[in-house]
C-alpha cells in the first residue's frame, strides 16, 4: 500500500472533533437528574463517547471501559478518546439529541483542508486535474412505529405508515483509489418540520447553493445517477462553479433522445472504439457521443454534450457494461476514455462508499437511535465521521495500514480492535497498532522491560 509523505494520528483526528465541540452550547435545564449530568459531565463528552463506539465499531465499548477503569483503575476511553468520564446509553441519547448534526460539520471541512494543504487531494484528481465528487442518496432510518417531527412517511394501501430517514451522501472518489473521502452529509427531511415532504432533488438544491466549488478551492466534477440530469440541477451545478457527468437514461429524456434518433440517422454521432486491459482482461470501450444537444423540449433548454458507453468482454464474448450519461465537458476522441472512466467510477460512491457503510461493520441502516429532534442525524454524522477518519488513516498513517494489511480483511481488523480494547489498556493508538503488527510480543517486551 502506497504511504503518502505526511502522517496524521488518530488522536489527532479525533482531535479535531473535539476543538468543534468546545463551543457547543449547553441546552441542559430543568429536572435535578439534568443538572447532575451538567455537574458531572461536559457536553463534548456526550458526543466524544458517541463518537468512540462508532470508530471503534464496538457497540459495547463504553460498557467495557467502565469494567477495566474498576479493575485496572485506567480505561482506554480516556487514553484514545480523551474521555475523563463515561456518560451511560441513556445520558449519551438525552444529550445528544439536543445538538443539531450541523454542529459538527466543520470538523468534515477541517479534515478536507489538512488533505488539501497537505496535498493528499492531488492524488484524488483525475479528469482535467479535477476531483471527481460522486453524489447518491439513501436511506439509514425506517420504521411503522418510532417517528419524529422530521421524518418523512410513506402511506400504504393497507392504511400503515412507514417512516423514514434518507441522506445524501458526498463522496471523492478516483478510479485507481480504494480509498474514498466523504464529505459532510445532506439531510432529506421535513424542512417545516410538519407537513411538506422532502425528497432528494430538493435536498441536492440546497446542498449546491450552500457549497459553491470555490469554497473547495479545487476544481470539481460532480457524479451522479440519473435522478441529477435535469435542467435545473444541472444549471444549478454550473452556477456553483460544477461540472458534470450524469447518467441519463431514454425512459426519462424523451426528447433527447428523440434528437440523438434524428442525429444518428443523420450521421452526426461520433463513434469509436478504445482497446483496453483491466485485471489481464482485455476489454472494448465502444462508444459514441454528440456535443450540443438539448437536454429538453421545453425552452429555454439546456445545451449538453451526451455519450453512450458499452463495455465489451473478449473473452466471455459480451458485452458487461452499458450506460448513457450527459455532461458539461466537451468530447473528442482524445479524451472519451477518461470521461468514460470518470463516469463509472461514480459506482465507488455505492460499493465503496454506502454499501460499505451498509454492510461493513458500520451498520448505516441500523437504528442505533431515533429521537424526537436530531438524534438520528448527529448518530448517522458521527458514524460517517468516523469513516471518513479511517480512510484519512489507510491513506497516510503508515501503522494503522500496517495493522490492517496484517489483518487483511477490515471485519477481521475491527473484530480484533473490539476484543483487544475490551481486555487491553493502550497508552496510545500508536501502541495498540504495534500491538496488532507485532502480534504482541512488542508490549510484551515493553512490560517486562
Amino acid at each position: 500500500m502506497e504511504t503518502l509523505p505526511v502522517t496524521i494520528s488518530p488522536s489527532e483526528l479525533i482531535e479535531f472533533l473535539s476543538l468543534q465541540l468546545n463551543n457547543l452550547p449547553d441546552q441542559r435545564k430543568g429536572s435535578n437528574t439534568t443538572y447532575e449530568i451538567k455537574a458531572t459531565y461536559e457536553i463534548k463528552e456526550f458526543v466524544l463517547a458517541a463518537f468512540s463506539v462508532f470508530f471503534t465499531q464496538c457497540p459495547s465499548f463504553l460498557e467495557h471501559q467502565n469494567l477495566m477503569k474498576k479493575s485496572k483503575g485506567k480505561d482506554n476511553a480516556e487514553s484514545l478518546f480523551g474521555l475523563k468520564k463515561i456518560p451511560c446509553d441513556n445520558q449519551i441519547r438525552t444529550l445528544l439529541d439536543t445538538i443539531p448534526a450541523t454542529k459538527i460539520f466543520p470538523t468534515f471541512q477541517t479534515v478536507w483542508e489538512w488533505l488539501r494543504k497537505n496535498r493528499i487531494i492531488n492524488h484524488f484528481k483525475y479528469l482535467d486535474e479535477e476531483i471527481l465528487l460522486a453524489l447518491d442518496g439513501t436511506e439509514y432510518y425506517s420504521s411503522k412505529n418510532i417517528n419524529c417531527p422530521h421524518c418523512n412517511c410513506r402511506n400504504h394501501r393497507n392504511g400503515t405508515t412507514t417512516y423514514y430517514h434518507q441522506v445524501i451522501t458526498q463522496v471523492i472518489v478516483a478510479p485507481e483509489k480504494k480509498q474514498v473521502i466523504n464529505l459532510e452529509p445532506e439531510f432529506i427531511r421535513k424542512q417545516d418540520g410538519k407537513t411538506k415532504q422532502d425528497c432528494e432533488n430538493a435536498a441536492i438544491k440546497r446542498w449546491l447553493l450552500r457549497n459553491p466549488a470555490k469554497a473547495k478551492n479545487q476544481k470539481i466534477t460532480l457524479l451522479g445517477d440519473d435522478l441529477y440530469s435535469r435542467q435545473p440541477i444541472c444549471e444549478l451545478a454550473i452556477e456553483q462553479g460544477y461540472n458534470f457527468i450524469f447518467v441519463a437514461l431514454a425512459s426519462s429524456h424523451k426528447s433527447l433522445y428523440e434528437w440523438l434518433e434524428f442525429l444518428e440517422n443523420s450521421g452526426e454521432v461520433v463513434k469509436g472504439k478504445v482497446r483496453k486491459y483491466q485485471k489481464n482482461k482485455l476489454l472494448y470501450y465502444r462508444y459514441k457521443y454528440v456535443n450540443n444537444v438539448p437536454l429538453r423540449e421545453t425552452e429555454p433548454s439546456k445545451m449538453v454534450n451526451w455519450y453512450e458507453v458499452e463495455i465489451y468482454d473478449k473473452a466471455k464474448k459480451k458485452v458487461i457494461y452499458r450506460n448513457n450519461f450527459i455532461t458539461n465537458h466537451q468530447l473528442n476522441d482524445e479524451n472519451m476514455e477518461k470521461i468514460i472512466t470518470s463516469g463509472r467510477t461514480r459506482w465507488k460512491v455505492e460499493n465503496e462508499g454506502n454499501n460499505l457503510l451498509k454492510n461493513q461493520g458500520y451498520n448505516l441502516e441500523h437504528n442505533f437511535g431515533h429521537g424526537q429532534e436530531n438524534l438520528s442525524e448527529i448518530l448517522l454524522a458521527l458514524n460517517l465521521l468516523s469513516f471518513l477518519f479511517h480512510n484519512v488513516l489507510e491513506l497516510v498513517n503508515e501503522l494503522y495500514q500496517k495493522a490492517r494489511k496484517k489483518l487483511e480483511k477490515r471485519i477481521t481488523f475491527f473484530n480484533d480492535i473490539r476484543a483487544l480494547v475490551k481486555y487491553e489498556w493502550f497508552e496510545d493508538w500508536s501502541e495498540l497498532f504495534v500491538y496488532i503488527i507485532s502480534e504482541g510480543e512488542q508490549k510484551k517486551f515493553i512490560n517486562t522491560s
